[in-house]
């Protein structure tokens, strides 16, 4: 999936009007950290999003499911976005991407879960954590 397909986002900058994003599923960036699970091979988060083909971000942020716009925005400073798709359940989070205060790329994540606490950027460590039986991928937070 394209870049193009993957955020469709109006204005979706940070600190302005209100702006809507829809969040997607993307197939290719769920198979890029499944590979480190997989793999067992620790990679940066700037290798594991050029794997699925994601250019042009700074920072990546997490969110568990269940989780409030409001949450978002006021955690990444999209003040009065609008989340389109926002999971309320059958995911396990959503990851966000952005670039200095716009938003690149927002996507559902399911199995294997992310771990990442704040943001994470290009060379964030990706490891894999295999506990329990879907395992999990951690990632370096790099911030607030």
């Amino acid at each position: 999936m394209g870049l193009a397909a993957a955020v469709a986002a109006t204005g979706a900058a940070c600190g302005g009007g209100p702006n809507t994003v829809e969040i997607v599923e993307d197939p290719v960036l769920e198979t890029a950290f499944e590979k480190v699970l997989a793999d067992g091979e620790s990679r940066t988060l700037g290798e594991v999003a050029e794997a699925a083909g994601i250019s042009g971000w700074d920072r990546m942020y997490y969110f568990r499911v269940p989780l409030l716009m409001s949450e978002v925005n006021r955690s990444i400073g999209t003040e009065s976005t609008l989340w389109e798709n926002l999971p309320t359940a059958g995911a396990d989070g959503v990851i966000i991407s952005l670039s200095g205060n716009s938003v690149v790329r927002a996507v559902l994540d399911h199995a294997p879960s992310l771990d990442l606490h704040g943001y994470a950027t290009a060379d964030s460590a990706v490891t894999a954590a295999p506990g329990g039986a879907r395992g999990t991928i951690a990632v370096e937070a790099k911030g607030r």
